[in-house]
């Protein structure tokens, strides 16, 4: 190979490289995410010897040596979040919960354009980048973000890669365990980061980075709304302005441009939505003018059910719960050959009738309830096709035909519902995954302090009775050293699932540290308490053995009183030889 064909290759690659870079940072500026940033902040290190620089939003100290000057967290600073549906709030929810998920005190949301890192959230600062955008060059994250892919470093101080780098030899901080993963747009480009981090080493193991990996594509998801919803903020002004214009128009063309600035109303009010299925039907029901509108969803057991009504006069608006309140009129069994709502879920595509009544795949029952005349199915679908559920809207009067415009709007309001939807479900499912001990599957710390907290006061309105538990298993460290730690964990499983065996519904087992679990035992005295831990204590695995202590709620005691109280009363359980249960 000559020289200069060699010099080709490398020009070739360079070309390539820089190709992508600009669409990498076009997709990043499609988001309008940096659209309002502040000034960047000067490089953090001396840029000669002698003269300090500092962070601005830091003391110096904190900078300098990596420990953390204090905590809480920092929204929207380094680049300010233009106006739309990503609050500050949401992201902060996320970075806090990414930072609880990895087991560390520090986390961050950044953006990385061709010249800065922009944090969103930061929590914990420092050591964590600053809250204002720091140069590039300096940054942890832009060292491999662009490939794509997860990094996670146990210790930098002992990889090549990070060991000199100025937030880890001491210049600007002294971080060991960091792990970062891209916020990825749909079509691949690196955006940024979801960073984590701590002063120790620290390992994750697959679970945490597969939930972090979740978390980031929560943060895509809104980002992806954020864009949405700038795009209609444009569409609103535009349908203003037209309506400014129009005024000798016909009333049609009002109408279409009312319909315009509805929709991003709309849209809006879905990103900042408590009960997203029902604020979904509002503005389906004010989009449309229709008399009635449910939302229906696969279930996962082949039926669609209804998680939202509005607008019937069957008791008005609500959200059913999918276990235990649905509407049994409006449910609808997949496997059944008719049905529009049916026949909308199957095919992907919007549906109208004139006269619901005469068309031969209406349900009769459904038609005479709701008072339907005239109708239509809107699917709403997720990125990849899949259908996730149909919104049923009802005309108690003739309406002959579906407009052009309308179609639209409700095509558009359905993929908004999906992102919604969607976001929504992965939220809860990752919240509920945060409350529970990765070990054995019960609630954790965080879960139990909200559940005791519940209880008290549920208590202190009802008057009923209330115990508290502490179950610990005795000699558990001896055990652990015969049979190894990972015998140890069996054995920790095993009694969680054989100790929630003897739970009534309504009781709560969380993990409280190590081989102690607590309990919450809400209509229990302590007679009653003490026959449910010797239930338990009878069936602890291996022939082991476990002390509970016991401790019945007073009124004007907190959650943390009752359970101090158990734990006195475990001690002495402990020290009158174990294997009881004590009260106090």
């Amino acid at each position: 190979m000559t020289r200069w064909s060699i010099i080709d290759q490398v020009g070739d690659q360079v070309d390539r490289a820089e190709e992508a870079e600009t669409q990498r940072l076009t997709a990043l500026r499609s988001y309008h995410l940096l659209d309002h940033r502040s000034e960047p902040a000067s490089a953090l290190l001396p840029s000669s010897p002698g003269q300090d620089a500092e962070d601005p939003t830091a003391p110096r100290s904190a900078v300098r040596t990596g420990a953390p000057a204090g905590t809480g967290t920092t929204a929207g600073s380094g680049a300010a979040v233009a106006a739309g549906p990503v609050s500050g709030a949401e992201i902060d929810a996320i970075t806090r919960l990414a930072a609880a998920i990895a087991g560390v005190p520090f986390a961050s949301v950044n953006l990385i354009d061709e010249h800065h890192q922009h944090p969103l959230s930061s929590t914990g600062t420092p050591p964590a980048p600053p809250a204002r955008p720091i140069p590039r060059t300096q940054s942890l994250c832009a060292t491999h973000f662009s490939a794509g892919e997860p990094v996670h470093v146990p210790d930098l101080s002992r990889d090549p890669r990070y060991a000199d780098h100025p937030w880890v030899d001491g210049r600007l901080g002294a971080l060991r365990s960091y792990t970062s993963v891209p916020l990825l747009s749909p079509d691949g480009h690196a955006l940024g980061t979801l960073c984590a981090t701590d002063l120790v080493p620290r390992r994750l193991d697959e679970e945490r980075l597969a939930r972090l990996c979740d978390l980031a594509a929560v943060l895509v998801a809104l980002f992806e709304r954020h864009r949405d919803a700038v795009l209609h903020a444009h569409l609103a002004a535009e349908a203003e302005a037209q309506r400014a214009l129009a005024q000798s128009l016909m009333a049609e063309q009002q109408h279409r441009a009312q319909q315009l600035t509805q929709l991003a109303r709309a849209s809006s009010a879905l990103a900042t939505a408590e009960d997203p299925r029902t604020a979904i039907c509002h503005a389906a029901r004010r989009l449309t003018d229709a008399d009635g509108v449910y939302l229906l969803q696969p279930d996962g057991h082949g039926r669609l059910v209804s998680t939202a009504v509005v607008g019937f006069p069957d008791g008005g608006d609500r959200a059913p719960d999918p276990d235990s309140h649905r509407d049994p009129l409006l449910d609808l069994d997949l496997t059944r050959e008719r049905g529009l709502p049916l026949a909308t879920f199957r095919s992907g595509k919007q549906r109208f009738v004139a006269d619901v009544a005469a068309h031969p795949d209406a349900d009769p029952a459904l038609v005479e309830t709701l008072g339907t005349v005239s109708g239509a199915w809107q699917p709403i679908l997720l990125r990849a096709g899949t259908c996730t559920g149909v919104l049923g809207i009802v005309w108690r009067h003739r309406r002959e035909d579906l407009d052009a415009t309308l179609a639209w709007a409700l095509h558009t309001l359905a993929r908004e519902a999906a992102h919604t939807l969607e976001r929504a479900d992965l939220l809860a499912q990752l919240t509920e995954a945060s409350r529970r001990d990765p070990l054995t599957g019960v609630g954790n710390r965080r879960h139990w302090d909200e559940v005791a907290a519940r209880e008290v006061g549920r208590a202190e309105r009802s008057g009923d009775p209330l115990t508290f538990a502490l179950i610990d298993l005795d000699h558990f460290k001896a055990y652990n050293d015969a049979y190894g730690h990972l015998i140890g964990d069996d054995l920790l499983r095993e009694f969680a699932a054989a100790a929630g065996a003897q739970l009534r519904p309504g009781d709560t087992i969380a993990r409280w540290g190590g081989e102690e679990f607590a309990l919450a035992l809400p209509g229990c005295d302590l007679e009653q308490a003490r026959d449910v831990a010797d239930r338990i204590r009878a069936v602890v695995p291996h022939a082991q053995t476990a002390t509970a202590g016991l401790a019945q709620w007073t009124p004007g005691a907190s959650a943390a009183t009752v359970l101090a109280r158990a734990d006195a009363a475990l001690y002495r359980g402990k020290e009158a030889g174990r294997d009881t249960t004590a009260t106090a």
